[in-house]
């Protein structure tokens, strides 16, 4: 329990509004969380976090503690998991239900499987969708399922009453193929909190989803909220500084927030005033489970076993997954992850992809013949999802340069995870000397459009982990970084493994003999 003390000391923190000191009107507590997919914990660092069963207990004892509480969610939770490309969102849904969810707003990956499946998860959700600001095409009518607005009156002999006014709003997708249109969301919000206002609602709560900057925007520019509990950056965060309060978890219940508010009512000789009293909390593998959703988990663990065990293609000839060829040099295996990062997106695909080769994990050779859901999902355990940026020729001889620049010297290349594998090009990295190298080959490979060496100038998509993004390219200085698809956008690295596969002639694989990459010493 080390690990949540900690985390507690360093990002609580209290938020003011108004002045003196009295008689509290009423005392509150909300439990807040967003961006979850995943019904089992996730491991990070050797550390298992996260999971729905190890929340429920937790919203359990703070409603006991204090019968004036509240849990409430920032949006996207249908999609992108293993789980929900079966289950479409319905198992999350009953995570939800078991927490005792009060109050839920919309994310963008609500609709990844269609309006109509969304009906159908808002038809088995015990709690109310809030969206102020997503329309229907069809009808110009407010996305159905959803209402913009919610009114809760929460009353306790020993804690008080007050009434609490909710809307929800989420980031303009522009994206017509969904169904769907948004209005703005700082208009949506003033019109929000005048109906809430004309309501006498007592203190107003925004449910967000969208990026930070959209947050900071809402905090500064929207007046009469008081609270705003925000999704979408996967980022646990907390702003204070100017502005209305916000915060963010950060996703698939690795934390949650627990806030204590103290409202005081205005009187004839004070403002109204708030105390905010906000805490992460870690959701660790040493917390209580809840029994009755970790059965219902069970039920589903046992269809994915099933489903894992269904053949989805062939291998022509054997797979080398070991960790001393995928971390050092160049190999079928890196050539399929990163062709299946390139390709995933159809007609938004990448120009090139780069995979590193800590990300394939299995350190086997996998025999020629069936090819099971499992087997595939299995070399890519993390749950990392597929982004894209638009970058240039110089940044990638940057990237290329970080990642292998440790092996110069040593003579021998470095099992650090970082050995690059490239789709839409090869290249050759040569050592110079300790701690010093370049690149010395840098050239198209296979683009319909595209030949020849690549020049430092030369513009184009490449596709990649998000946790490469956050970890290794975005990092380097000066590298030109434009973001197509976010990490909160994008679609998980083993679902594109398992599309590669199902979309070879005869959903069988066999990978061509080619040098893409290579360290020279």
């Amino acid at each position: 329990m080390q690990l949540y003390g900690t985390l507690a000391c360093v990002l609580g923190a209290i938020v003011a509004i108004g002045a003196q000191a009295r008689n509290v009107t009423a005392n509150f507590d909300i439990l807040s969380y967003n961006d979850v997919y995943e019904m089992l914990q996730d491991t990070v660092e050797g550390i298992k976090l996260g999971g729905p069963s190890r929340v429920v207990p937790i919203a359990k004892a703070m409603r006991e503690a204090n019968p004036n509480s509240l849990v409430l969610f920032a949006g996207d939770t249908v999609s992108p998991s293993l789980w929900s490309t079966q289950f479409n969102g319905q198992h999350m849904v009953k995570a939800h239900n078991a927490i005792g969810l009060d109050f839920a707003s919309l994310g963008n990956h609500e609709f990844d499987f269609g309006l109509e499946n969304f009906m159908n998860v808002t038809q088995a959700s015990n709690f109310p969708w809030l969206n102020a600001n997503c329309y229907e095409i069809a009808n110009k009518q407010l996305l159905r399922g959803t209402v913009p607005n919610a009114v809760k009156k929460l009353s306790d002999p020993t804690n008080g009453e007050i009434t609490i006014g909710f809307f929800g709003v989420m980031y303009d997708m522009k994206d017509s193929s969904k169904g769907l249109y948004w209005e703005d969301p700082i208009e949506a919000a003033r019109t929000q909190v005048a109906a809430l206002k004309a309501q006498n609602v007592d203190f107003i709560i925004a449910l967000t989803h969208q990026d930070l900057a959209d947050d900071n925007i809402m905090s500064k520019e929207v007046e009469g909220i008081d609270f705003i509990i925000g999704g979408h950056d996967h980022t646990s965060m907390l702003q204070t500084n100017y502005g209305t309060p916000y915060l963010k978890a950060d996703f698939d219940f690795r934390s949650i927030w627990k806030s204590h508010i103290e409202y005081y009512a205005a009187d004839a000789s004070n403002d109204r005033k708030a105390l905010m009293t906000h805490q992460a909390i870690p959701i660790v593998e040493s917390m209580p489970t809840d029994k009755a959703l970790d059965a219902v988990i069970a039920t589903y663990q046992a269809q994915m076993d099933v489903l894992e065990e269904q053949v989805i293609g062939t291998l022509c000839e054997d797979l080398d997954l070991s960790q001393s060829v995928v971390r050092t040099e160049d190999c079928k295996i890196g050539h399929l992850f990163a062709d299946a990062s390139r390709q995933y997106y159809g007609n938004d695909s990448a120009d090139i992809a780069v995979m590193n080769g800590g990300g394939i994990r299995g350190d086997k050779i996998v025999a020629a013949g069936n090819l099971s859901l499992g087997e595939v999902l299995s070399w890519s355990p993390f749950g990392n999802t597929l982004m894209t940026v638009e970058t240039n020729g110089a940044s990638l001889k940057q990237y290329l340069n970080k990642e292998s620049v440790a092996s110069c010297g040593a003579n021998v290349i470095q099992q650090n995870g970082f050995y690059v594998h490239p789709s839409g090009f090869n290249y050759t990295y040569t050592c110079t000397g300790e701690g010093a190298g370049s690149i010395t080959s840098l050239n198209w490979l296979d683009h319909p459009t595209k030949s020849g060496p690549i020049q430092d100038t030369d513009e184009f998509v490449m596709a990649l982990s998000d946790y490469l993004y956050t970890s290794e390219f975005s990092v380097i200085e000066g590298v030109k970084t434009t973001v197509k698809v976010s990490a909160a956008e994008a679609e998980r690295v083993d679902s594109a493994l398992e599309a590669f596969v199902t979309s070879q002639a005869d959903s069988t694989v066999c990978l061509p003999d080619e040098l893409r990459s290579r360290v020279a010493f």
